[in-house]
């Protein structure tokens, strides 16, 4: 299916372009890329070297995700809040030169000072043609005041993060549907940020399929599972989210 994705990292300290080549050879059709300076250690390459990769490999990217670190910023009215805004609108400018249409950002605790800040970022990729989706980090209704006064924000449903907070089966993406565009899926035991393999750990992948079916949702189904102990090697790992995909998103 061409809306099998996986982040193009993965937990594998390989080269990049033997990452990518595996990436490709598992079947898979698109990648969700990372910003550099958040990876840089692991990956060793910045974002428009991963471009370079993906076009190689004719891959297509699902997503990209704008720099984390500048996330905490968001929440202060003054005090690096310029700089993050505008961190912000380049990474999405960037991305969409790239030919991305969907930029993922963390957010801190949703307040009326970040709400406004989404909003700038959020016009700004409206006037470019992209989208901006926040990924949910805490609770099961993080988005309520955000969703209700920014129109041009959209959504990311982490299905680890959920998990952490009780929703076990794709509540949240129900919940948000309207605004769903993107989506990072994992496995976990419900207590920590794991990204376990697909089907290996507690939470609902049936249902969370059903929910999106019956839903309409129409974007990627992208693993941002990681490495672990029983996959060692990466075409294993690749080659099992890809099985693990299809049967349940396929």
């Amino acid at each position: 299916m061409d809306r099998f994705g996986v982040y193009a990292y993965c937990g594998y300290d390989l080269p990049a372009d033997e990452r990518f080549k595996k990436i490709k050879e598992a079947g898979f059709k698109k990648v969700g890329v990372w910003c550099h300076s958040d990876f840089n250690t692991y990956s060793g390459i910045s974002e428009y070297e991963q471009f370079k990769f993906v076009r190689e490999q004719g891959l297509a990217v699902s997503y990209a995700h704008a720099p984390t670190g500048q996330a905490p910023y968001l929440s202060n009215k003054y005090y690096g809040a310029k700089d993050a805004v505008k961190t912000h609108k380049l990474y999405v400018k960037s991305a969409k030169e790239q030919g991305v249409g969907i930029i993922v950002m963390h957010l801190p605790e949703v307040t009326p000072v970040v709400i406004d800040h989404v909003a700038e970022i959020a016009a700004f990729a409206t006037d470019l043609g992209a989208k901006v989706a926040v990924e949910n980090l805490v609770g099961k209704t993080p988005f309520d005041e955000l969703f209700r006064e920014v129109g041009d924000v959209y959504f990311c449903y982490d299905s680890c993060h959920a998990l952490m907070f009780g929703d076990r089966d794709g509540e949240m993406a129900s919940r948000y549907m309207d605004r769903l565009v993107a989506t990072h899926l994992s496995d976990g035991d419900g207590k920590s940020d794991c990204h376990y393999m697909i089907g290996d750990g507690a939470f609902d992948f049936a249902t969370l399929a059903k929910r999106l079916r019956e839903g309409g949702y129409e974007g990627d189904f992208v693993s941002e599972a990681f490495r672990s102990a029983e996959y060692a090697d990466i075409s294993e790992f690749l080659s099992t989210t890809k099985a693990r995909l299809e049967e349940f998103f396929a």
